[in-house]
């Protein structure tokens, strides 16, 4: 029982006894209160406190223990959204100004301390500060991420802080032993030269840490893509709504997959191949299906609207090694929904993704109040995803051309053109200095004075 719960219980039985001991003063004016039914209501209270005090204490079940490592400004922000549901989390950067807003412990925090502060999207600063400050970065790992199962490092590709740090966080993630995922942000469409620049160079670095098998998983989130899904959030709360959506998909697939189910459950080791043997890269997200009453509804909205709700555009799913599926709605929903709607899905799923090694299902009933089916669906063990990575190649080279002819421009416009031939205009200059140099205050500046004040 909880310190409140205990409180409650106390000020119950107070308020119960002096309702006795007036009763016992009252006797002739109302008849003595009947023990049992007494017993019966404290008995009643006490398991309905210790019901409140359970549900208030209990730790939600999850599959996997994640440790979450946040690195540079996007970085600490995922991880701050992990934190919220609950997983231990850890966040560095090089600017204290980007920690002081990051809503967790300050004993959760590190400042890498570098120059001036910050990393100015220079990813050899952003790496430099990382291997100044390795031994205290290791330290906050084994201190506060000691009870996980599998680490997740959560990064921007196009920062300085976070992209530069990189190798750094995955040696030192390595240097635990245990499995490690990493989660990246691919720059929006609108974001500078330098951020995609910084981006293409940092996926290279990623994608051969996965090929040699130091990083289990790469799951790509790409802002572009979220920023068309959530078009129209109000930018002060667009990084809020999409750290939630980078997030809640991930702790869905690792909630659900504890939880048993009637039908079918997607069980925690099914799971675990999904997010750790992939052995590639991954792309995840979610869909609401409203319209779900036809035996084929559900599987005609996972088809027409998968590009659309993945977090990430640009991959080929032919290439899926595991895919993942979850179908969640409540009792009444699940009535209305034909048995064989469920089957048509995971064939179409399995299609869709070129018959992967392993396509693992999950059907739940759960206690929401929108009369709408939930789709989480995840795709493990991709290749890069090309068409993305040729745009951002694209813009990369169009921005720099940009960049270059603007240099050209702005050194032209610093040379000032007097007028003159530079040639006479120095001949000139000696002449006069001569000149100079033979007149009256020339000779008296020239000389040595005396000094008559002696």
């Amino acid at each position: 029982m909880s310190v409140k719960s205990s409180i409650q219980q106390n000020k119950q039985e107070e308020m119960i006894d002096d309702m006795t001991d007036k009763t016992e003063n009252e006797t002739k004016q109302s008849e003595e209160l009947d023990l049992s039914k007494l017993a019966a209501l404290k008995a009643k209270s006490q398991k309905q406190d210790s019901k409140m005090a359970s549900k208030i204490v209990a730790k939600k079940e999850r599959s996997l223990a994640f440790g979450v490592l946040g690195s540079g400004q996007a970085g600490s922000r995922i991880a701050e959204a992990f934190f919220q549901l609950g997983y231990d989390a850890v966040v560095v950067n090089t600017a204290i100004q980007d920690l002081k807003f990051i809503e967790l412990p300050d004993s959760n925090k590190l400042l890498l301390e570098y120059g001036v502060g910050g990393a100015s999207k220079e990813l050899e600063i952003g790496k430099a500060a990382a291997e100044t400050h390795r031994d205290a970065i290791a330290q906050l790992i084994n201190d506060k991420l000691s009870n996980s199962q599998v680490n997740i490092l959560c990064l921007s590709l196009g920062g300085g802080s976070g992209a530069g740090s990189c190798e750094t966080m995955v040696d030192l993630l390595s240097e635990t032993g245990k499995p490690m995922v990493i989660i990246t942000v691919l720059p929006m469409d609108t974001e500078d030269a330098q951020a995609k620049s910084n981006a293409l160079e940092t996926l290279s670095k990623l994608t051969l840490l996965v090929k040699n098998k130091k990083v289990s998983n790469l799951l790509v989130v790409d802002n572009a893509k979220i920023e068309s899904i959530y078009h129209d959030v109000n930018q002060m709360d667009f990084y809020n709504v999409a750290n939630k959506a980078i997030v809640g998909p991930l702790d869905a697939f690792n909630t659900f997959s504890s939880l048993a189910s009637s039908t079918k459950s997607l069980d925690p080791m099914e799971f675990s191949k999904i997010l750790i043997d992939g052995e590639g890269l991954s792309v995840y997200g979610e869909l609401t299906v409203e319209d779900y009453q036809d035996d084929t509804a559900i599987a005609s909205a996972i088809i027409n609207n998968l590009d659309g709700n993945l977090l990430s555009g640009g991959f080929d799913l032919k290439q899926t090694r595991y895919a993942g599926f979850m179908i969640v709605a409540n009792k009444e929903v699940w009535s209305k929904i034909p048995s064989s709607s469920v089957n048509y899905a995971s064939a179409m799923i399995n299609d869709f993704c070129g018959t992967p090694k392993g396509v693992f299902k999950g059907v739940y009933v759960v206690d929401m109040p929108e009369p709408v089916v939930k789709v989480y669906s995840f795709f493990s063990g991709l290749g890069l995803p090309s068409s993305r990575v040729d745009q951002l190649k694209k813009d990369t080279a169009e921005l720099q051309t940009k960049v270059k002819s603007k240099d050209e421009q702005r050194n032209l416009t610093l040379h000032l053109d007097t007028g003159t031939n530079e040639t006479i205009s120095a001949a000139q200059k000696v002449k006069d200095k001569i000149a100079a140099k033979s007149s009256t205050f020339g000779k008296f500046v020239g000389s040595s004075v005396t000094d008559r004040r002696k």
